[in-house]
């Protein structure tokens, strides 16, 4: 009885090379971030805390297999009243580490980490116990957001035999042309008295400077990403006056920028993704009134282009070909909306009525609810302001307290309600300033920039080629040889599956190629891998 021999595949068989971002895994944590922070003995006590801010930074981050550890740093400052009968404002200040892990199956050292850092409530009080009352307690609730990609290439099979029965789909993704980074340092000299036409005094010395970035345009030149931006820095400073009392103040500036970055290929039909860093922002006083200001950014820039193409996702035939699953993370829209708030708060009954307010602090711009419905999503939030105010009294000591302003507002996304999808909002106090309408009542006027980010990870399979990206002659299907256990020949190591592990990715992370891991490991279906599966990893 013969050998009944395998059917040629009757045609040609096409592959195309294309490079994508490939999402491993995403995934959010809120974090509580707790610190004591201890007045020095050079600074008077404290009789009230009067407003905390907290700035977070990206310490470092390590990926380890199936694993992402993230390590931060909060920057607490705290400005109070002293404990003495002229209470004059000090300010103090203190750092608080910590360190989050995120499960990510798949996640592989070389991989790329973005981690976003959200400020979400500050709230902070005298330590009760702490008689001498120079323990200051602060808790900052951080929201942590970390996801892993790796950019990949991968020969999709466009075009294959009929007798191998391919099934074929018409599918749109986000092709990656090229990236491009680039640091830059942002400076710019303020003068104080007449940016605030004299209601604020001049500056001494600089305590310290906390910055904030919001992109307003990205534009795609060719061979260039245009970022124009504006960094809101808040300047905490000792005052110069000839009473000689050094009061606190803080100066609210905001400093427009234009900078770019070269990536070679970009076009100006193409989509951009830019991230913006603050490494370092620092300011000194200069001469008389004015302040030197100096930031450093770091821009990275990654420009695709949309593609849309008839691929084949099944495939009956064993040839040169291995289906994967593709995770695409797909931008639906990025929406800015602004509100403007004009409300009254009422100082609480328990305190004196004021004659001249101070000043009104913002402790915190809280998303509360982020409501989905058909094309449209509906954001909800807090403001909290701290107000400080002279009471009405013949000592005039300082007294303050805090308020709660509710917003809400929406953003029209097309396509979101069709499925979950994955929203990041960002609310942002772009200015606050208070006026007293009479003794017990104080009028708000605040600005809030709200920032809507909707994506949805798709998920596409795809049949992908072992050979090089040309038109492939026909072949004859090899016999399939009976499974059996691989042994490593010489030069040849083992390897566990692991969560998320496929040839294609083994063979982008080793070094070799798909068609030498399946000569390296016989009768092993490249579809149907089994966590704690052993194969060879050839050399």
């Amino acid at each position: 009885m013969g050998v009944v021999e395998p059917t040629a595949p009757v045609g040609r068989i096409r592959c195309q090379r294309i490079r994508v971002r490939q999402v491993i895994g995403e995934q959010t944590k809120q974090a509580a971030v707790r610190a004591r922070i201890l007045i020095p003995a050079e600074k008077p006590p404290a009789e009230q805390v009067l407003a905390a801010r907290a700035q977070t930074q990206v310490q470092e981050v390590k990926i380890i297999p199936n694993k992402v550890i993230v390590e931060g740093k909060a920057h607490v400052q705290v400005t109070y009243v002293a404990d003495f009968p002229s209470q004059p404002v000090h300010h103090v200040s203190g750092d608080v580490k910590f360190v989050e892990s995120f499960d990510i199956p798949g996640a592989q050292a070389g991989q790329d980490v973005v981690v976003q850092l959200t400020v979400e409530k500050v709230a902070v009080h005298l330590d009760e116990n702490d008689k001498d009352r120079r323990v200051i307690v602060v808790t900052v609730i951080v929201k942590i957001f970390v996801k892993v990609t790796e950019t990949v290439e991968v020969d999709v099979l466009e075009e294959a035999p009929a007798n191998l029965k391919p099934v074929t789909r018409q599918i749109t993704l986000e092709e990656v042309v090229a990236f491009g980074e680039r640091q830059v340092v942002v400076s710019q000299q303020v003068d104080i008295k007449k940016l605030f036409d004299g209601v604020k005094p001049c500056p001494e010395k600089i305590l310290d400077v906390i910055a904030d970035i919001r992109i307003t345009k990205k534009e795609v030149i060719k061979n260039k990403v245009i970022v124009e931006g504006v960094l809101t820095l808040q300047i905490i400073y000792v005052a110069k006056t000839w009473e000689g009392s050094q009061p606190v103040h803080h100066a609210h500036v905001e400093v427009p920028f234009t900078e770019f970055v070269h990536v070679e290929g970009a076009r100006p039909d193409m989509i951009v993704d830019v991230q913006v860093t603050i490494e370092d922002a620092n300011a000194r006083v200069k001469n008389h009134c004015e302040v030197s200001i100096s930031v450093v950014l770091q821009i990275r820039a990654q420009v695709t282009k949309e593609i849309t193409k008839t691929v084949v996702i099944d495939i009956v035939g064993n040839g040169r070909f291995e289906k994967i699953t593709l995770f695409l993370d797909k931008v639906l829209a990025e929406v800015m909306r602004q509100v403007t708030i004009r409300d009254t708060a009422t100082i609480p009954d328990q305190k004196p009525p004021a004659q001249k307010v101070l000043e009104a602090f913002v402790v915190s711009c809280e998303v509360t609810e982020e409501e989905i419905l058909a094309n449209k999503v509906i954001i909800r939030g807090v403001v909290v302001i701290k107000v400080t105010y002279v009471a009405d009294k013949p000592t005039q000591p300082v007294h303050a307290f805090e308020v709660e302003v509710p917003f809400t507002t929406f953003a029209d996304i097309r396509g979101v309600g069709d499925a979950d999808p994955r929203l990041i909002v960002m609310c942002t106090v772009e200015w606050v300033a208070a006026d007293l309408e009479n003794h017990r009542n104080v009028g708000l006027n605040i600005v809030v920039r709200v920032d809507v980010r909707a994506t949805r990870v798709v998920q596409q399979p795809v049949v992908i080629c072992l050979e090089p990206p040309d038109v492939v002659e026909p072949i004859v299907e090899p016999k399939v040889p009976e499974p059996k256990v691989p042994t490593p020949a010489p030069g040849v190591r083992t390897y566990t599956i692991q969560a998320g592990d496929t040839f294609f990715r083994l063979a982008q992370r080793f070094g070799t190629t798909v068609a030498a891991l399946q000569a390296a490991n016989p009768g092993v279906d490249p579809n149907r891998l089994q966590i704690g599966q052993v194969i060879n990893i050839p050399g």
